[in-house]
């Protein structure tokens, strides 16, 4: 691991969470992370699978302090290779040489999927969990209950009639009980999004509210609260065919949809996050999604290396 890499990592890293980081000081962030590709993985690692810091933060240690406490090199270099190792993450050729799957974490899942794999599983009391890519669950049945945990990813679930036992699914951000016998759940970096395909949901937020979603409908929630309850869109389930189904959603929303059948980075520029895309496409062929999409909205696709897309504004 190139302990210079580590120490650029970890000082942006810090002074952008102590809350002095100027406009400035942002923007060279993103000069330095475009810089190369391992810099752009690093930086998603420790931002949205290690939430390096976040503890001492919320336990009120400042940005300034955590500054000098990792002034020494030895130290930085300490902290960040433990954190990395322990997300399996590799720096240096080896990582640019070979695709980005699961991280080590979710490895040891019961069930879970690799970059481009969907799979069904059939579960030991007659009900089926579909799981879409890069995701990780883990089955926890007992004579009270039967409980899946979702560790990150998306899955659709064919709840058997069982009613001596509830069924239900904790993420990282919400638990929910299910009522129906089919629900759409997808959970990835904090960002959850749930539908009631058949029968209606109890979901209990991490922050102790309750919501009740009827069959037909879908909420999007992270850990701050649920969002707007909406009828559900067509094509929700698309996925378990291989097809991403859209109809006037933000390309911001289709990327999402491809990164877990892409090796390697895809970048959005914000400032064409929001254009609105409709259309049928094979989720296996995400290269030629982009192609498509690059020809009937006004981006342009920039590929690096086989790891690194970016997708901007022409």
């Amino acid at each position: 691991m190139n302990d210079e890499l580590i120490d650029s990592a970890t000082r942006w890293i810090v002074l952008l969470r102590s809350g002095q980081a100027s406009a400035a000081d942002w923007q060279r962030y993103h000069q330095w992370r475009a810089e190369d590709p391992r810099h752009e993985i690093l930086c998603q690692q420790l931002e949205t699978r290690l939430d390096v810091f976040q503890i001492p933060l919320a336990q009120g240690v400042s940005g300034k302090v955590l500054q000098r406490a990792l002034d020494a090199p030895a130290s930085r270099r300490t902290l960040l290779r433990g954190a990395l190792i322990g997300a399996g993450v590799v720096l240096g050729a080896s990582l640019l040489a070979k695709p980005l799957g699961v991280p080590l974490t979710e490895l040891t899942a019961d069930v879970r999927t690799g970059t481009g794999e969907r799979r069904t599983v059939a579960l030991a009391d007659g009900s089926e969990l579909l799981l879409n890519a890069r995701s990780a669950a883990d089955i926890q049945f007992d004579p009270q209950r039967r409980l899946v945990r979702l560790r990150d990813g998306e899955l659709l679930v064919k709840i058997a009639n069982d009613t001596s036992r509830p069924f239900l699914i904790q993420t990282d951000q919400a638990r929910l009980r299910a009522y129906g016998n089919r629900l759409l759940l997808r959970e990835r970096e904090g960002q959850g999004h749930v539908v009631a395909l058949n029968g209606s949901l109890e979901i209990y937020g991490q922050n102790g509210e309750r919501l009740q979603l009827m069959a037909g409908h879908e909420v999007s929630y992270d850990r701050y609260g649920f969002g707007q309850v909406q009828p559900s869109s067509k094509g929700a389930t698309a996925w378990i065919d291989g097809f991403l189904q859209v109809r006037d959603r933000p390309l911001a929303e289709v990327i999402d949809a491809l990164r877990p059948y892409h090796n390697g980075v895809l970048r959005l520029d914000p400032a064409v996050a929001g254009l609105r895309v409709s259309g049928l496409y094979r989720l296996d062929n995400p290269q030629q999604i982009l192609d498509t999409l690059a020809r009937t909205l006004p981006i342009h696709i920039t590929r690096r290396t086989g790891l690194w897309v970016t997708v901007g504004a022409t």
